[in-house]
């Protein structure tokens, strides 16, 4: 029989071991050590046994695309084994330690029809969520579900919680229920909208234990806190008062401090006596009088000994006496303030996760937590449990788990309940063949987001190791540590790294880690010096006509550096050109761009700017592995096509699409068309000027085919007909933003379509739907052969490229914004532990239990960041490079950060730092510059693309920054007193304005004697202003101004420049951006800059214009900051002279 060749590589040592189809087996695989291999062997050496059915086997792994690739892996081999020759397949079967007889053989042929004959529709390779879904759609009433239930989608989750929240406040006024509206609105205050929304969401991830909560909560939390469970602050007072308090140790101390007779000591006694004289109730209120004399201002105790012990010997002991008395005094205080406000967020979160639940209920939706947890409860021992287990017995008798590290408890429950009858009953018979195979590994447990921990997995080995030795059964506890990827020399970095680090530190309870053993060849790591902001002058990036001038200066030069590298590896020409001893597709020859691979820990605006320096330096990139739907142009430009439709009355939606590629207007045409009298919207002004102007009406003809389109078919029919139709949207969109517009215009088309499936209504209803949340894309980055991929470790996982870059390895993982926590909390009268979420905590509220729990969470953090190294690191098959930025005050890269972790190795192996033409560096390796060797072929040029269009190969016209929306600053006639300016004089006012409010914006931010220098290269540079005379006619009022000190508060260091605004204001939509914003606790100031030439004497003179503009940023203000006094200013820098505009004044002007 002729055929296909042999294509599996023989198994080795412990991986021979691991498919033995009769054991128990529990697998733990390094980083590229063939652990898929492995998994798809045991599969193939199960469907080999006699008597195995193919519907048997369940694969549970931890995504959809592992789930795709392994079903993909093992039909494309059992197809083969159809045609292959008898010496082929045999040498495939000794490869995975099976038979070779005729009988084996026949089985392995027949094995590719058995398994589409099977009846469940060929092998079951699922994710544990999609599992879970078909376990509960099996048994809907056992589960207490309603048949016919489907999985909530992410945007049809927030809508629900929403829908559920405020249906939950009006129920609450109708009911004359104040608490819950106090509460909420008190929560809001604390947290902000979106870490509300988040908390009550958590509280709804945790059903069991707001069930545990049961009417009154704050007990539950005094308990918890150690306090009294019906303390509620009412006796706090009583701990100052002489019969509790230690007063005589305060009096001593307070006569020391007489004694010593300095002023410190005159000044600690005074405030002591204030203290003493006062009632119980004020001295706990005034409690720091007597704290600050023993305690500094961030709580640490002062330095005691250097009060004169001539004075008095015992000071020490008298300071150190009175700091533990106030110290427990003040976490008390705090616990029980903290106490009553957790408990009343938790009552909103309690009623909010019972009303989300039941909202689901009624919908007949379920979201992924209720999917685990359906199924556990299901399979874990209540009613009907056993029942359902010994259906499932006469299915599966066999289940392999890939990634273990990565399940949850729940899902370990769910696993538990589907094997738990291997070990014991007729499921441990030896004429039952049935087993277990887990694959995973400790170092690579990163997704603690998800509720994974190291722990899990081991605990569930200990567990399932000793149900096999009761049952006498074998147990294999096997280990791969010998890579199949990555080079000697790269793994040597590793394992160096993780030496110094140790296991603790990786949450790994072993005494030591094992080395790995990699493939020979050459391999090499380097570290790049990091980039500091103080390389750049801060405003490189010019005046920001697009995102990046939000980026630091450093980022900017890292990634500009980075795409040039990559370029010059890339280009035949370039001295830096790389060659690799294997490629990705196995074979020597020069790196490509396909074999390079761009790493993140997070994404954002560097990953960003790096995809488009890279475009920008004719590098192929596929891109970032995920994006928000909402960010592509494309979609923008799409869904302003469906608001301009429903309302193009909006002014803002028609400009913004007209300069769009679907309007295909430039922003001088737009600028030329749209100049109207006031309040005349800008659709009804251009179709009446298209009456009598042919061409115009050509130009507006898509707008006027969208409102032909709006009221007809679905949304999904409106989308297709934009794309397709006469406007021929796909064109144009792809014309102007490239090929990367395909995805996510292909994306928002299957939105639509989910959209109609699941609802009813048309486009009104789909611009709910999806502005209700951002949809998330995640792009398989790993069928781009032939591109750089930028991505997360995290979406990492499973991939590996020849080359291989840390691009923000100097990030500081202890400056995570979101601090919650989780916190175990014992429930008092049951015997109960259910597990509270809490939200952020500043220090000095973390206190007892609360500092605990934090402080496990933030170690759990810690762990899991080392083990993100150790996957980014072993995603190099041959070169591993380390780079990254500094943050603006950082000298060094911080302690905790990859580079300062990856470069201490560095020096322990006795790298220095080279320079070999590409910059400074560390290298390790042992081929640090690779050069082909002369008997290597020459590597084979790409085929020459296909002949491109004309068009194809024009540069798209540069993107155009929108029109100003209508704002605070066009709600009038500017009618300040100054004859306006006409011809080139006009012209030059206006961008010397601009200017000056561009230097306003970044000049405070330097140091005053640095102000004038940067400010002339910026004018240089950007503006062509090389004349000194003229640029300091420019910088010598801005400086004037900014170093004025009447301004102080304006141009303090936390005062925020050209800050956004959006309010709803009754009827009116206030959106602007204002010149300066301070915040403070108890007051905004907002202060606007004119640069007219001739700025009003008096208040009385003030452009009315002026005014209204600042009332309505008043009015918004007010509304975005509840309780605070809003001051406006008007600074006219001409003069200079601010003008703080009283209420009065700006109630005249106020908003209709």
């Amino acid at each position: 029989m002729s055929g296909g060749k042999s294509g599996l590589p023989p198994l080795q040592g412990d991986q021979a071991l691991a498919v033995s189809p009769a054991d128990q087996v529990w697998l733990s695989a390094s980083a590229g050590t063939g652990k898929t291999q492995v998994l798809t062997a045991r599969v193939f050496r199960l469907l080999l046994e006699p008597g195995v059915n193919p519907d048997a086997i369940l694969c549970l792994t931890f995504t959809k695309a592992g789930a795709s690739e392994m079903a993909n892996r093992i039909n494309a081999q059992l197809a083969a084994w159809v045609r292959m020759s008898d010496t082929a397949l045999a040498a495939d079967l000794l490869s995975i330690g099976a038979a070779v007889d005729k009988d084996t053989l026949t089985r392995a042929r027949r094995l590719f029809a058995r398994v589409l004959d099977a009846p469940q529709g060929g092998l079951r390779i699922q994710t544990i969520h999609s599992f879970c879904q078909s376990l509960l759609a099996s048994f809907p009433e056992e589960a207490g579900l309603a048949p016919g239930f489907r999985p909530i989608e992410d945007r049809d989750r927030i809508q629900l919680a929403r829908d559920t929240l405020g249906e939950m406040l009006v129920d609450a006024a109708q009911r004359g229920d104040t608490r819950l509206s106090a509460n909420l609105e008190a929560l809001s205050l604390k947290l902000g909208a979106e870490a509300t929304e988040a908390f009550l969401m958590r509280c709804a991830a945790k059903p069991d234990a707001m069930d545990a909560l049961v009417g009154d909560i704050r007990p539950y939390i005094n308990a918890a806190l150690g306090l009294k469970t019906d303390e509620d602050g009412s006796d706090l007072a009583r701990l100052c008062s002489d019969a509790l308090f230690d007063i005589a140790n305060l009096e001593a101390l307070q006569d020391s401090n007489i004694r010593w007779g300095t002023k410190t000591g005159l000044e600690n006694a005074a405030k002591i006596q204030a203290w003493l004289d006062m009632d119980e109730a004020a001295r706990l209120e005034h409690l720091d009088l007597i704290w600050l004399a023993v305690a500094k201002a961030d709580g640490d105790p002062r330095k005691w000994e250097s009060f004169s012990a001539k004075v008095d010997p015992d000071y020490f002991d008298k300071a150190e006496s009175l700091y533990s008395d106030c110290r427990a005094l003040k976490d008390h205080a705090a616990l029980v303030a903290f106490s009553g406000e957790f408990a009343r967020a938790l009552e909103v979160g309690r009623d909010f996760a019972w009303r989300f639940a039941e909202a689901k209920r009624q919908a007949g939706l379920l979201d992924f937590d209720d999917l685990i947890r359906a199924a556990a409860d299901l399979l874990s021992g209540r009613t009907m449990a056993q029942w359902i287990a010994f259906k499932l017995d006469q299915r599966f008798d066999h289940v392999l788990v890939d990634e273990a590290q990565d399940t949850n408890p729940s899902q370990w429950a769910i696993v538990k309940g589907l094997i738990d009858d291997y070990f014991s009953g007729q499921g441990s018979k030896p004429d039952r063949f049935r087993t277990l195979f887990t694959v995973g590994d400790f170092k690579q447990a990163i997704f603690g987001f998800q509720g994974t921990s190291p722990q899990y997995y081991a605990a569930a080995r200990l567990r399932i190791g000793a149900q096999a030795e009761t049952a006498g059964q074998p147990f294999l506890d096997l280990s791969l540590d010998r890579s199949f990827r990555s080079t000697q020399p790269v793994l040597d970095m590793v394992d160096a790294v993780l030496g110094d680090l140790g296991p603790a530190a990786l949450g790994i309870m072993d005494d030591t880690l094992p080395l790995h053993e990699g493939r020979q060849g050459p391999g090499m790591v380097e570290l790049w010096r990091p980039i500091g902001e103080g390389l750049d002058d801060p405003d490189e990036g010019g005046e920001g006509e697009d995102a990046e001038e939000w980026l630091s200066g450093a980022d900017r030069k890292f990634a500009q550096g980075l795409a040039e590298r990559i370029a010059g590896w890339l280009d035949p020409q370039s001295p830096t050109r790389l060659w690799l001893e294997r490629r990705s597709d196995g074979k020597p020859g020069w790196a490509g761009a396909g074999d390079i691979m761009v790493l993140l820990r997070r994404r954002g605006d560097l990953a960003s700017l790096i995809v488009a320096r890279l475009y920008a330096s004719g590098v192929p990139v596929a891109g970032i592995d995920r994006l928000r739907l909402g960010q592509p142009l494309a979609v923008q430009d799409l869904i302003a096509a469906i608001r301009f439709a429903l309302q193009p009355l909006d002014d803002l939606t028609c400009a913004a699409l007209l300069v769009s590629p679907l309007g295909g207007w430039t922003q001088d045409e737009l600028l030329a068309h749209g100049y109207r009298p006031e309040k005349r919207a800008l659709w009804p002004h251009l179709r009446d000027l298209a009456e009598h102007d042919p061409a115009l009406r050509a130009k507006l003809e898509p707008l006027y085919a969208l409102l032909g389109m709006a009221d007809f078919g679905t949304p999904y029919d409106f989308l297709e007909q934009v794309l397709t139709g006469p406007i021929q949207g796909r064109a144009k969109l792809v014309s102007r933003l490239g090929e990367e517009a395909l995805d996510p215009i292909a994306e928002l088309l299957g939105l639509a379509q989910k959209f109609a499936v699941s609802h009813d209504g048309g486009l009104q209803a789909f611009l709910h739907w999806f502005d209700a949340g951002d949809e998330e894309i995640k792009r398989e980055l790993a069928g781009q052969s032939e591109m750089v991929r930028v991505m997360t470790v995290h979406g990492s996982k499973g991939l590996q490229a020849p080359i291989v870059i840390l691009a923000d390895a100097c990030v500081d993982p202890t400056r995570k914004v979101d601090s919650s926590f989780d916190w175990p909390v014992e429930i008092i009268g049951r015997d109960a532990q259910v597990t509270l979420p809490v939200y952020s905590l500043p220090k000095a509220q973390r206190i007892g239990p609360l500092a605990e729990a934090h402080d496990i969470a933030r170690e759990a953090d810690m762990q899991e960041h080392w083990r993100l190294l150790y996957v980014a690191m072993t995603r190099a098959a041959e070169r591993l490079y380390v780079g990254g930025t500094l943050g603006k005050k950082a000298k060094e890269p911080p302690k905790e950060s990859w580079y300062a972790a990856i470069e201490r190795s560095f020096m322990t192996l006795g790298c220095d730092w080279i320079d070999m033409g590409e910059g400074a560096c560390r290298r390790f390796g042992s081929d640090a510059v690779p050069i082909p060797r002369a008997d290597e072929p020459e590597a084979v040029e790409a085929a020459s693309a296909e002949s491109l269009p004309d068009w194809a190969l024009m540069p798209a016209a540069p993107e155009q920054r929108p029109p100003i929306p209508l704002a605070p600053s066009s709600l009038g006639k500017d009618d300040v007193a100054s004859p306006p300016l006409t011809g080139p004089d006009r012209e030059r006012a206006a961008q010397r304005g601009l200017i000056m409010h561009s230097l306003f914006e970044r000049l405070p931010a330097l140091a005053p004697d640095q102000r004038r220098e940067a400010a002339r290269r910026w004018l240089a540079r950007q503006h062509g202003i090389a004349d000194a005379a003229e640029a300091d006619a420019i910088i010598d009022p801005v400086c004037a101004v900014i170093d004025h000190p009447e301004f102080a508060d304006v141009f303090r260091e936390d005062a925020l420049a050209e800050a956004p605004i959006a309010a709803v204001v009754g009827p009116n939509v206030v959106s602007g951006t204002v010149d300066r914003l301070l915040v403070e606790e108890d007051r905004v100031l907002v202060v606007d800059f004119k640069t007219g030439r001739r700025p009003p004497a008096s208040l009385e003179q003030l452009p009315v214009a002026h005014v209204r503009q600042m009332a309505a940023y008043v009015a918004a203000l007010r509304l975005i900051f509840p309780g605070r006094a809003i001051q406006a200013g008007l600074l006219y820098t001409s003069s200079p002279q601010l003008f703080l505009l009283p209420d009065e004044l700006l109630a005249a002007t106020k908003l209709d």
